[in-house]
């Protein structure tokens, strides 16, 4: 008899996540039990998009779970969701083109209610995207919009101030109940990027935080970085349990907290190896966590993971990867390559293609992906006001 869905979210999410540490400690100390751990996989599997986030941000072992290959295929079994990349390149320097590129098992995600020359800019874990659009009226200006892709919601956002650069644009879902999210916006002013302040020069980006709940853009103090230190332009924003986190030229990393609007740069400190030197590095998210991904010289990469402490940064090597290229993570077996016309997954543990998707076209090295998961609920994504 197939487990009802209603009832395994209420055994979840009114008695395992209300159980003390301690409690729920005990029982992954006994998830040696095949019979427990499949118990508890299947369980997480039949249980909608918002629960099994909420379950896995319950603690470090079920957060491990949300990338386990395994589970990813069996709640895609389970579930009407979709799940894979947002692809966006260039048509010729002339328009924008985007593309979904589903992974395994995945239900497929039509993009066709986008206008012509959509850019999308930012995309969350919970299926929601920021975009803009040339403006209708106004030559070299453009609109923002928010949507839910997976069922074709739109809503107009105000605009931030878009005489302005667009340098980097994330989004968090901060809220469930209701449906709360930010987006940060980094532009530059054009001209006026360099400040001198106590004899010293810097390279700043004008700092915007809309907020759903206001429904408005709030501009803060300047990001202000060393003189001749930028955001890399080929590097996405990415997201680790509320804070975004942005690679800079000189391999140190802007970390942007959406909770407090407060900012920090520390360094990638990996560990360097005569005997095997590297390249290149991005900085990515590999498990849910910030990581640095180093290119060796003589070929593959190498993962780093970063995992922070209060005083200081310790890293812990994870895997060869045997690529010449390295665009994103799917899982924690999986990565994703953009090679001329196909996205291909690459089960880098076993060193074997597992998947192939043909995109639209030649697609260049420097096109933009995005990782992308949703169901089919619809949200509220401007709040109705009282």
């Amino acid at each position: 008899m197939p487990i009802n869905k209603y009832l395994t979210e209420t055994i979840l999410s009114l008695h395992f996540s209300s159980l003390p540490i301690s409690t729920q400690t005990l029982i992954f100390s006994k998830m040696g039990s095949k019979l427990l751990h499949e118990m508890i996989l299947e369980i997480i599997s039949r249980t909608t998009l918002k629960t099994f986030d909420a379950i896995v941000s319950t603690n470090k072992e079920f957060n491990k779970l949300q990338y386990d290959p395994y589970l990813l295929n069996l709640y895609k079994q389970n579930n009407n969701i979709v799940s894979g990349f947002l692809v966006q390149h260039s048509d010729r320097g002339l328009c924008y083109v985007n593309e979904f590129a589903p992974s395994q098992e995945s239900t497929n995600l039509d993009l066709g209610f986008m206008s012509r020359n959509s850019r999308i800019l930012a995309t969350s874990e919970q299926g929601i995207m920021v975009f803009e659009t040339p403006h209708q009226r106004c030559h070299g200006l453009v609109s923002y919009h928010i949507c839910k892709p997976a069922t074709k919601q739109v809503a107009g956002l105000p605009n931030p101030k878009t005489r302005y650069l667009t340098e980097k644009v994330a989004i968090v879902v901060v809220g469930s109940n209701p449906f709360h999210y930010k987006i940060l916006r980094l532009s530059n002013r054009p001209n006026k990027s360099v400040l001198q302040r106590r004899g010293e020069l810097y390279n700043t980006y004008c700092c915007e935080v809309f907020d759903s709940a206001t429904f408005a853009w709030k501009v803060l103090d300047d990001i202000m970085l060393p003189y001749c230190v930028f955001l890399r332009t080929s590097s996405q924003p990415i997201n680790v349990e509320g804070s975004i986190y942005m690679s800079l030229t000189n391999d140190n990393v802007l970390k942007f907290d959406i909770c407090s609007d407060s900012w920090t740069i520390f360094p990638l400190r990996v560990p360097s190896d005569p005997d095997r030197p590297f390249e290149d590095m991005k900085v990515m998210k590999y498990e849910g966590k910030l990581a640095s991904a180093c290119k060796l010289a003589n070929g593959g990469w190498e993962i780093w993971m970063n995992e922070a402490l209060e005083r200081k940064r310790v890293f812990k090597e994870k895997e060869d990867l045997s690529l010449t290229n390295l665009n994103s993570f799917y899982d924690s077996d999986t990565s994703v390559v953009v090679d001329y016309d196909t996205l291909v997954f690459y089960e880098f543990k076993k060193g074997e293609t597992i998947g192939k998707v043909r995109l639209n076209g030649h697609v260049s090295s420097n096109c933009s992906i995005f990782g992308f998961r949703s169901d089919f609920e619809p949200v509220e994504l401007r709040r109705s006001r009282r």
